[in-house]
C-alpha cells in the first residue's frame, strides 16, 4: 500500500469528502439545501436564538460565509435574523417551524445515512472511533492554538538613526 493511502489524515479526509459528498447528493440537494446550510439547522434546533458569533462556532462555519449563508435561510424562511435587545449590535438567529421542520426530516436522514455507511460495523466499535476522532480533534485544536500564540508577531524595534 502507498504511504499516501495509509496515512491516517488521508483516509480522514478521503473519507470525510466522500460522505459530505454523498450526503449532499442524496439528502441536501433534494431539498436545494447546502452541507452549511444542515449545519446551522441542526445547531439551531439544539441551541435556538443565538448570536451570528455564537452560531459560527456551533456551526463551524466560518462567520462572513454563515452571515451569507443566514440571509439566503433567511429568504427561504427556515430562520429569522433579528437585532438584540441588550445589543443593538449583535444580531440573534431563530429557526423557524418551516425550517425545524425541514432540519428534523434531513436529521432523520443523516442518522439513516449513517446507518448505511456504517453497516457491518459493531455499535460498541463506531462508540470507540467517534471517542478517537474527538480526541484527534482535540489534538489538532491545541497544536492550531500553539501554532497561533508561536506566530502572533511581535513589536519591531525601531531603527535608530546613528
Amino acid at each position: 500500500m502507498s504511504e499516501l493511502r495509509n496515512s491516517l489524515h488521508f483516509l480522514l479526509n478521503r473519507t470525510a469528502v466522500r460522505c459530505a459528498s454523498l450526503f449532499e447528493t442524496r439528502e441536501l440537494a433534494r431539498h436545494n439545501i447546502s452541507l452549511p446550510m444542515y449545519r446551522a439547522l441542526v445547531a439551531l434546533v439544539g441551541n435556538d436564538d443565538q448570536r451570528l458569533g455564537d452560531l459560527s462556532e456551533l456551526a463551524d462555519i466560518e462567520m462572513s460565509t454563515l452571515s451569507r449563508l443566514i440571509g439566503t435561510m433567511q429568504s427561504r424562511r427556515l430562520v429569522t435574523r433579528r437585532r438584540s435587545g441588550k445589543d443593538a449590535r449583535a444580531v440573534r438567529i431563530r429557526i423557524t417551524e418551516q425550517g425545524r421542520t425541514l432540519a428534523d426530516k434531513l436529521m432523520a436522514a443523516a442518522e439513516d445515512y449513517e446507518s448505511d455507511t456504517t453497516r457491518g460495523i459493531a455499535a460498541r466499535d463506531i462508540q470507540a472511533l467517534k471517542r478517537m476522532l474527538e480526541r484527534i480533534g482535540e489534538s489538532v485544536e491545541g497544536l492550531a492554538e500553539e501554532a497561533s500564540a508561536r506566530a502572533k508577531p511581535r513589536p519591531q524595534r525601531r531603527a535608530s538613526a546613528a
